[in-house]
């Protein structure tokens, strides 16, 4: 099987570590070896590498998306020579990769879903080398799609001893958990990003109070394309501050390392949404704006 990660980033370098059995060929700006460590141990991880310049979606059985929003066109770009054969999958942040991929991706050839493996990328100053510390092993839900690649990605995963981490479910299903992760990305991200604080701090602060009205839009846009979300998520995402508490939300660290954040697919998706159905989004839509400008200011 040929695959491909997409993707130089923390989570790219995770992925490349976890099917390097594979010998999986990174796509990317810049390719090298790189650590990546997981508890105690580290581990030099140098996989095959091809720029974006040299890098074709005909190349390729099987093709995981670990890149940040602002690298769509890239992708976009890369995917125009795909075989109808091509299985993408995608655990990106954020919604919409649907609408941004279908075409020149046929539907049953995007495999969109969820994944709570977290993954930090930092510079190992001891050997000089770009790294990633994996701080969580989580789970990976994507849908079941009648793709004639899928089964031979279940038998690598099995061989890999990767079921119980990777499940595979019901399209409404991942979709759903999909707007749960939204939602809860939509409260942390954007608030740790404009305190300027890891998550555990952000429930004791009067920012925090934002979360109750954010939860209720979202759940509004939510429930017009028939998802019924818990009621118990408010507490659900408190306790993920707090499981979370030392870590540096996503969105932070793009402000703080001057790059584009994430926003217009994570809170502005579901301002959106809100639009289209004519539901109100004002506080979304206010923190959509004051990202913008706190990105602009650094």
């Amino acid at each position: 099987m040929r695959l491909a990660i997409i993707g130089t980033g923390a989570m790219a370098r995770y992925y490349a570590k976890l099917f390097d059995i594979l010998d999986p060929v990174m796509v990317g700006r810049h390719g090298g070896p790189f650590l990546l460590k997981n508890g105690e141990q580290k581990t030099l991880v140098t996989p095959r590498f091809l720029p974006w310049s040299d890098a074709h979606a005909f190349l390729f059985d099987v093709v995981i998306l670990a890149v940040k929003w602002p690298a769509m066109p890239l992708v976009r770009e890369f995917l125009q020579d795909a075989p109808q054969e091509l299985l993408v999958i995608s655990t990106m942040n954020g919604m919409g990769q649907e609408e941004a991929l279908i075409p020149p991706l046929a539907p049953e050839q995007l495999m969109v879903g969820i994944t709570t493996d977290a993954v930090t990328a930092y510079w190992d100053n001891q050997a000089q080398l770009p790294a990633a510390r994996v701080s969580a092993v989580g789970q990976t839900i994507l849908p079941l799609l009648p793709h004639p690649f899928l089964p031979l990605w279940q038998k690598q995963l099995q061989i890999l001893n990767l079921t119980s981490s990777w499940k595979f479910l019901s399209a409404k299903m991942v979709l759903r958990e999909r707007w749960i992760k939204l939602i809860a990305n939509s409260v942390i991200n954007p608030l740790t990003a404009l305190a300027n604080v890891p998550n555990g701090e952000l429930p004791r602060l009067p920012l925090w109070s934002l979360s109750t009205a954010l939860i209720h839009e979202a759940t509004n846009v939510a429930k017009t394309i028939g998802l019924s979300i818990d009621d118990d998520l408010s507490s659900r995402i408190l306790q993920l501050c707090q499981a979370t508490a030392t870590n540096k939300s996503s969105m932070l660290q793009d402000i703080e390392q001057r790059k584009v954040t994430e926003i217009d697919a994570i809170n502005g998706y579901i301002v959106r949404m809100g639009h289209n159905h004519a539901i109100d989004v004002s506080t979304h839509q206010a923190l959509v704006h004051l990202i913008h400008m706190l990105s602009q200011q650094k």
